[in-house]
C-alpha cells in the first residue's frame, strides 16, 4: 500500500481477510486545493481507521500517514463494527485517544501510545473516551462503571473525580471543552445536563435513539434511527436548532465535532462503502475527504 490511497474495509456480511479494496477515487491534490477553500485555510488534520489499522489524513497538505505500531479491531458483523477505536483529538491537537480491547489509549502521530489504566472507566465496545483540559492538566472524560461521568488524570490515571454522580449513564456520554455541558444516553433517551445545576437534565430525543455528541460550546447533537439525519440542540434550553441529512438511500453515522464549533465529521454507512465527510454546522456544507472508519477532525484556529 502506497500513501496516495484510501483503503478500506466492507463490513458486514462478507470475509475480511480476503476484502481489503484499495480506493483511489479522492485525489489528494485536488483535496488538497478544495480543502484550502473549504477551510479558508485552516490546518486539518484527520485520525480514522481502517481496521486492523489507523491513519492521519493532512487535509492541508493531502497527504496520508499510517500511524506505525497501532493496532484496531472492528469489522464484519455489528459486535464487531461496535469494537472499532472511536479516537478523539485532544484540544490542541498533541495527541489523541482511542481504545482497543477493552482499554484506552493515549497516542501521538508517532504512534507512540500509552494505556490508561484505571478500575472505574467502563471501557467496553462502543465507549468513546474524550481528553479535556481543566486546569490546565489533561484528562479524559467517559463513562463509569456504575453509570456516573467521570474524569481521569492522564498522567497519573489513579487520580479521577466523578463529575456526574447520578450513576444514569448508559455507555455514551460526551462533556463539551468549558465542562458545564454534559449530553449522554440514559438507556432510553439522549439527555442533555448543565453540571452548574447539578441535576440529570431534560430528555432532547424522542423514539429510539443512540450515539450523543457534544459540540465545544454551543450544541450537542444525537443519530435517531433510522440513520438518515442527527438532531442538533442548543446547550442553553435543550431547544432543537438544525437537522444533517444523510444523502438519499445513504445512512449518516457517527458525527464527531472538531475542536472547532463550526466544523464537524461523520460516515456515511455503517456496514459497507464508509465515506468521510466534513461539515460546516452553519452552512451545512460539505467536503467528501475520503473513505474509514471513526473519523475525527482537528483544525487549527
Amino acid at each position: 500500500m502506497t500513501l496516495s490511497v484510501f483503503i478500506y474495509l466492507i463490513y458486514s456480511g462478507i470475509d475480511l481477510k480476503s476484502q481489503k479494496i484499495i480506493r483511489s477515487d479522492i485525489d489528494l491534490k485536488q483535496l488538497k486545493i478544495d480543502w484550502k477553500v473549504f477551510s479558508r485555510g485552516k490546518e486539518g488534520k484527520l485520525v480514522y481507521a481502517v481496521p486492523p489499522e489507523m491513519y492521519i489524513l493532512y487535509l492541508n497538505k493531502g497527504k496520508i500517514k499510517k500511524i506505525n505500531g497501532v493496532i484496531t479491531e472492528g469489522g464484519k458483523g455489528r459486535f464487531n463494527r461496535g469494537k472499532t477505536p472511536r479516537p478523539f483529538w485532544s484540544s490542541n491537537g498533541e495527541f489523541f485517544t482511542y481504545r482497543y480491547k477493552g482499554s484506552v489509549y493515549i497516542c501521538n502521530e508517532s504512534g507512540k501510545k500509552r494505556e490508561l489504566k484505571n478500575k472505574n472507566m467502563d471501557t467496553s465496545k462502543e465507549t468513546r473516551w474524550s481528553p479535556i483540559l481543566i486546569y490546565k492538566k489533561n484528562w479524559i472524560f467517559g463513562p463509569s462503571k456504575s453509570g456516573s461521568g467521570i474524569i481521569v488524570n492522564i498522567n497519573n490515571p489513579a487520580e479521577y473525580m466523578e463529575i456526574f454522580k447520578h450513576r444514569v449513564i448508559d455507555k455514551h456520554c460526551e462533556l463539551n471543552s468549558t465542562g458545564r455541558y454534559i449530553v449522554y444516553d440514559n438507556g432510553k433517551n439522549i439527555m442533555l445536563a448543565d453540571l452548574t445545576k447539578g441535576d440529570k437534565g431534560i430528555k432532547i430525543s424522542w423514539g429510539q435513539s443512540c450515539r450523543p455528541c457534544a459540540s465545544p460550546s454551543y450544541y450537542v447533537a444525537w443519530l435517531p434511527a433510522p440513520h438518515t439525519k442527527y438532531f442538533f440542540h442548543r446547550t442553553s434550553d435543550g431547544k432543537k436548532m438544525k437537522t444533517f441529512n444523510a444523502p438519499e438511500g445513504e445512512e449518516i453515522y457517527r458525527l464527531n465535532w472538531s475542536n472547532e464549533e463550526n466544523f464537524a465529521v461523520h460516515m456515511f454507512g455503517s456496514r459497507g462503502n464508509t465515506k468521510i465527510t466534513v461539515r460546516k454546522i452553519d452552512s451545512g456544507e460539505s467536503l467528501a475527504v475520503g473513505y474509514g472508519w471513526d473519523p475525527d477532525l482537528w483544525i487549527s484556529e
